[in-house]
């Protein structure tokens, strides 16, 4: 059991705490970059929350800072953890489809379907609405899984506005949205290499008892995987060329797989109580002195400079390269 030492209303105390070695930042968006700079100033360990931070200038200089003091600083992406996606990479590091040609996912949940989800449905508190919430997972799972890299993208943001009763689907960049953030984001994406991309997020697509919904499709010359998790389960799934069998299972030890009426939240994520844990790593990585450690804020950098090209390509409603 965890056994509360202190507890801090002042982060400079904090900081200046001797015994303190590392510093999960679980706070809204527009605290992630002067309280990760400030952590990383006093030498403290750092893992940050998604999305890494209000732009990718931000999340540049967290980057940076980290590689200057030469701390171990890690970005929370959680579904890396899950088994089949560490399956999922290696059969697609293995060759199991051959070159890549498409990729498309998708990432939903229903927890806005009503109402903006607090903070998150506020543009000047969260930065991103779905697009961060949701969305940084879904490009992060593309990236690591492929080991591509997203190259271009054009988008297409949409708000839920509700007003003396009626809804309307409006751009979110439409005037009337105010403040309001993306409750649901549509991109194409070009990545290096020229593979294709189709994904879309969204917190107003209703699941009912699934709660969340994944999914990530990749198909190449020689065949396709499709991985799946939501609260009733996880499976990854495989096909190749010359099989006359539609999918062959990829059975992962210990691995729950879909079933109807069941939802958990630990069959949704069940890398969350294992030594594969983001955190878990992280924290045997500072305890062990290694020197890197995945992934870290090069990484969640990458994700962010897909996030603002995004919403830049929304806004300007053409194809946006992205880049630094």
């Amino acid at each position: 059991f965890l056994q509360i030492r202190s507890l801090f209303s002042d982060f400079d105390k904090l900081l200046a705490d001797p015994e303190i070695d590392l510093i999960d930042l679980c706070v809204p968006t527009p605290l992630h970059h002067p309280l990760c700079i400030a952590a990383l100033k006093a030498g403290k360990h750092v893992i940050c929350e998604k999305p890494m931070a209000m732009n990718a200038t931000q999340a540049k200089e967290m980057a940076e800072a980290a590689e200057a003091m030469g701390l171990l600083a890690m970005v929370n992406f959680p579904y890396r953890d899950n088994p089949n996606v560490i399956e999922f990479r290696k059969r697609i590091s293995e060759g199991y489809v051959g070159k890549i040609l498409h990729i498309s996912g998708q990432y939903h949940g229903g927890f806005g379907s009503h109402r903006p989800p607090g903070w998150r449905g506020d543009r000047e508190k969260s930065g991103a609405g779905i697009l961060g919430d949701l969305g940084s997972h879904l490009i992060d799972l593309a990236r690591h899984v492929t080991q591509l890299e997203f190259s271009s993208v054009c988008a297409h943001n949409m708000t839920v506005f509700r007003e003396a009763g009626a809804i309307e689907l409006i751009r979110t960049e439409d005037a009337r949205a105010g403040s309001r953030n993306d409750d649901a984001c549509a991109f194409l994406s070009e990545f290096e290499g020229g593979a294709q991309g189709v994904f879309h997020t969204s917190w107003v697509a209703y699941q009912g008892g699934y709660a969340q919904h994944q999914e990530l499709e990749i198909f190449g010359t020689e065949g396709r995987l499709h991985y799946m998790a939501n609260h009733s389960g996880t499976c990854l799934k495989g096909i190749r060329e010359g099989k006359e069998k539609f999918f062959e299972v990829a059975h992962v030890p210990g691995i729950r797989q879909p079933e109807e009426g069941h939802s958990e939240e630990d069959t949704f994520r069940p890398g969350r109580h294992s030594s594969s844990n983001t955190t878990y790593r992280w924290i045997e990585a500072i305890s062990t002195a290694q020197k890197s450690v995945s992934p870290d804020m090069r990484e969640g950098l990458k994700s962010q400079l897909v996030i603002d090209a995004i919403l830049k390509s929304s806004a300007n409603r053409k194809w946006e390269m992205v880049g630094e």
